[in-house]
């Protein structure tokens, strides 16, 4: 599925292990539970077949040979779980591919002139089997999230019930699963003590991407798999999570994800939102104002080695590099009878997968030689099972992480200052 190489990260990890040993303790007894009782509840998706069943049955009901576009409307925690896993197999490619269907939409900014695009796209669909529209809020009130909703479905209300065509996922209880409720539209509950970032292997995840045709068991089972590897107390999200903690305090205060698979790229994004909202604190669990945390950052190879990668060389060093990559076959290769075969000689024979490699290999050496300290994830594969473990392997890195820096790794408190104040104008 995956491996972790910390052996250039520059610190040991042993003394912040030490810390974690009770942690992993009652981890390991929240997964026992298999309920959703505490904070950490999320560990229990992979295995909820409950939950599964429920999703199976709605998309039973609702996905059909036709369907064409399943539209995500949400924000955040409502959708890059999601996304990151749909870009990683199929959404990548979706310009290239463009009579492939079904294909999920993401509407996920309020921007006017991307909606309208997006409306002008839906505007020849009259029949209901070609569209889903699946609404994520946990809270039940999202304010983009429902403005979106209300623009992109206005044409389709027209044409026919739309009612029928939303999936509707939310807290149970909230607002929106009320709505759902009185206006007969189907609906899938998050479990409470599950925040948004932490959600992708529930509902939120699960429908759209089982509506597109991806596997979400084997997504599952990646995920429970790579639990079942980290209830030692060196396991290698404990292991990460260490080595991000002990470089902070030697002054790494950005965390640069670095992916060498474009199509990684939404991961990446969805661990941005993961980290800087689960660590990015004013106060300590104790009260304290520690204004603590680490930046992340997303980069491509090898395309961002030609724009800040002269930064991360030459640069400041306080940055840990987190390198991503997986197997994948070999592909296509350099054709035997070049146009310019004078020109960079050393590609003749070559694979587009001999070249990849070679470059995040020359940059590991650079960073070796720089003094540049990083880890190294590698999948096993671009598919279901091994992003399973992935995403699960990062949240359960960033429980332990708030753990060691102390703060509520669950929560997210000042998000809710734009909020208030966004509602607040609108009011006006």
């Amino acid at each position: 599925m995956l491996q972790l190489k910390t052996e250039n990260a520059g610190v040991s990890p042993d003394e912040a292990l030490q810390l974690l040993e009770a942690y992993t303790t009652h981890i390991k007894e929240v997964r026992a539970t298999a309920s959703y009782s505490d904070l950490e509840s999320s560990i229990n998706l992979p295995d909820d077949d409950a939950l599964l069943g429920e999703v199976q049955k709605i998309a039973a009901d609702k996905v059909g040979s036709k369907l064409k576009y399943n539209i995500v409307v949400g924000i955040g925690g409502s959708n890059l779980g999601t996304k990151a896993v749909y870009d990683a197999l199929l959404g990548y490619r979706d310009l290239m591919e463009p009579e492939r269907f079904p294909k999920l939409l993401f509407a996920e900014t309020t921007d006017p002139e991307w909606l309208s695009a997006l409306k002008r796209l839906l505007a020849p669909v009259t029949d209901p089997e070609e569209v889903l529209v699946t609404l994520i809020s946990k809270s039940g009130g999202t304010t983009e999230t429902m403005a979106n909703f209300e623009i992109l479905t206005e044409g389709l209300a027209a044409a026919f019930d739309i009612y029928d065509r939303v999936v509707a996922i939310t807290d149970e209880g909230s607002k929106l699963w009320e709505a759902a409720g009185v206006h007969d539209m189907a609906r899938l509950a998050i479990p409470s003590p599950v925040g948004g970032r932490y959600s992708v292997l529930s509902a939120v995840g699960l429908f759209p991407l089982l509506s597109v045709g991806i596997d979400i068991q084997r997504l599952r089972q990646g995920a429970s798999r790579l639990l079942d590897q980290c209830f030692t107390a060196r396991n290698i999200a404990a292991s990460s999570a260490a080595i991000l903690a002990t470089q902070l305090e030697r002054g790494a205060v950005i965390n640069d994800n670095f992916f060498f698979h474009p199509e990684l790229e939404s991961a990446g994004k969805w661990y941005r939102q993961l980290m800087g909202e689960s660590v990015g604190k004013e106060k300590s669990l104790d009260g304290e104002i520690v204004h603590t945390g680490i930046t992340p950052t997303v980069s491509l190879g090898s395309t961002d080695l030609h724009s800040v990668g002269q930064l991360y060389l030459g640069g400041p060093k306080d940055k840990l590099t987190t390198f991503v990559s997986a197997g994948k076959p070999e592909g296509v290769a350099v054709p035997a009878q070049r146009l310019l075969p004078e020109l960079t000689p050393m590609i003749n024979g070559k694979t587009a997968a001999d070249v990849m490699a070679a470059i995040l290999e020359g940059v590991k050496i650079a960073y070796q030689k720089a003094g540049l300290p990083y880890m190294e994830v590698s999948l096993d594969a671009i598919d279901e099972e091994s992003l399973g473990a992935f995403l699960q392997f990062k949240m359960l890195e960033m429980m332990y992480l708030g753990k060691l820096l102390n703060v509520n790794s669950f929560d997210q408190p000042s998000v809710e200052d734009y909020k208030i104040e966004t509602k607040r104008l609108l009011e006006s």
